[in-house]
């Protein structure tokens, strides 16, 4: 799996996406489980870093150097042990096994077909603790917002960061048979030059995929729940929070 573009501008990335709820939800988890926890994806180390500060001796895994430097330079501001490795989350081997398995913020979506899907999962597997958990957060497919973006040309959206801050113009492609949702990024900066920041192509995961592709993998599903606080997955579920662990279903 290639990061995009966006993912070697670490800073940028910081102003986009934020923790949100899914960081006490995932720090709650690790509180039952015990460490040691993995992260793949852990991009700057948002979530890494407040499990180290839990006590959790934690290992985030990241394809991006930029963002893992970024990482680095966080955890030794915060005082946080946390070590990290560059590797491909589809590829990783790193010789031992986890209490808990982290992919947050959607970061299983970028594995955007059914093999990259699976030999991740079978990666994870390999590396689960006897006992041991994997938790995840997908996005739940909006087909209303899927529906409006499809075709050519797609729809436009523009997300504004901080006053002084380059502006985010995103266009965003959906084609239904990939299952793929596709957001076309530029950096528009105040005195009006623009920078393209490639694209960034995310799977749609519908609920019912979930269970199969886990099971193919040799992972069942545990718990799945429409929010951060628990909640039964409905139609109106922005996500879909995931906890699994090795064997049949």
């Amino acid at each position: 799996m290639r990061p995009d573009a966006i993912y070697d501008r670490p800073d940028l990335y910081d102003r986009i996406v934020t923790p949100g709820p899914c960081e006490p939800f995932y720090r709650g988890l690790a509180a039952e489980t015990g460490g040691p926890v993995l992260e793949l994806a852990c991009g700057t180390g948002r979530l890494t870093i407040p499990l180290a500060a839990d006590g959790h001796e934690v290992v985030g895994v990241d394809l991006s150097p930029a963002m893992l430097d970024a990482a680095a330079g966080k955890a030794r501001r915060a005082g946080a042990k946390v070590a990290f490795v560059c590797g491909d989350m589809e590829r990783f081997a790193l010789g031992r096994r986890f209490r808990l398995v982290l992919v947050s913020c959607n970061s299983l979506a970028h594995l955007r077909s059914n093999a990259a899907v699976l030999s991740c999962l079978a990666r994870i597997r390999d590396h689960l603790a006897p006992g041991g958990r994997l938790a995840f957060d997908v996005v739940q497919p909006d087909l209303r917002a899927l529906a409006a973006c499809a075709g050519r040309g797609g729809r436009p959206a523009r997300t504004w960061l901080p006053p002084g801050a380059p502006a985010v113009e995103e266009r965003t492609t959906y084609d239904p048979v990939e299952q793929v949702r596709v957001s076309h990024w530029s950096l528009c900066r105040p005195d009006g030059s623009r920078e393209p920041l490639r694209r960034l192509a995310l799977r749609q995961f519908f609920p019912n995929e979930i269970p199969l592709l886990l099971g193919a993998a040799g992972l069942r599903l545990v718990a799945r729940y429409g929010d951060f606080e628990g909640n039964p997955l409905g139609p109106g579920s922005a996500n879909q929070v995931c906890v699994a662990a090795a064997g049949a279903g």
